[in-house]
């Protein structure tokens, strides 16, 4: 008889896959550990035991969210396990870059046997892998678990000429200023000014009066 789990979503585990997968993964880290074998292909097969497991836990904990109590405290459970304790022994770091890859381990491993033979020889950790392949196989650089982007305002359009005639206007205001300091006023209503601006023109108009 099929054994079968749910998780929050009502997805349909085939538990008799799980288990396999997850023996899979197992024994491919372990030659790993072991040094029989070093390629993606074996790490490709242990992302798919981590994903069974997560995906185990996932309908144990009726959550789908991987930093979720629930959750954690179901994979600490499976951890403590003796079929499953191998998986513990994957650094955080290569766990972590593995979560981001099991989703689309399958395109992932694709793209990869299309790679020239010099790139599959360099690029075989998880973490190499996460670096090098198509972003849009990556979670967390999706499209839809990327942050917002803020819109930009658009700057406003100032011509050369409309620069040029504001400040032949501020020339004028400042010579008019001369003989009636309140002139001095409509510099506001061209561009904002900082109160100690005010005071270096008055310094500089006193100057020139003292030269004229």
């Amino acid at each position: 008889m099929e054994i079968t789990a749910t998780t929050d979503a009502d997805t349909v585990l085939d538990m008799e896959s799980v288990d396999a997968d997850i023996a899979a993964g197992a024994k491919a880290f372990k030659n790993l550990m072991e040094r029989r074998t070093d390629d993606w292909t074996d790490w490709s097969i242990i992302i798919r035991g981590l994903r069974a497991l997560r995906n185990l836990c996932f309908a144990e904990s009726q959550t789908s969210n991987i930093k979720a109590w629930a959750y954690r405290q179901a994979m600490g459970g499976k951890l403590q396990m003796r079929k499953y304790a191998i998986y513990d022994q994957i650094d955080k770091q290569t766990r972590s870059d593995c979560y981001k890859l099991m989703d689309a381990v399958e395109d992932i491993s694709t793209w990869y046997a299309g790679l020239p033979a010099a790139d599959q020889l360099r690029w075989k950790h998880p973490t190499t892998i996460a670096k090098h392949c198509p972003k849009q196989y990556v979670s967390g650089m999706r499209g839809h678990n990327q942050p917002k982007k803020i819109a930009k305002k658009p700057k406003p359009i100032v011509s050369a000429e409309i620069e040029r005639l504001k400040a032949l206007l501020i020339s004028v205001i400042k010579r008019l200023a001369k003989h009636e300091p309140d002139a001095l006023d409509l510099l506001d209503q061209i561009s904002p000014v900082d109160p100690n601006d005010r005071l270096d023109d008055l310094d500089g108009l006193a100057a020139g009066d003292a030269t004229d």
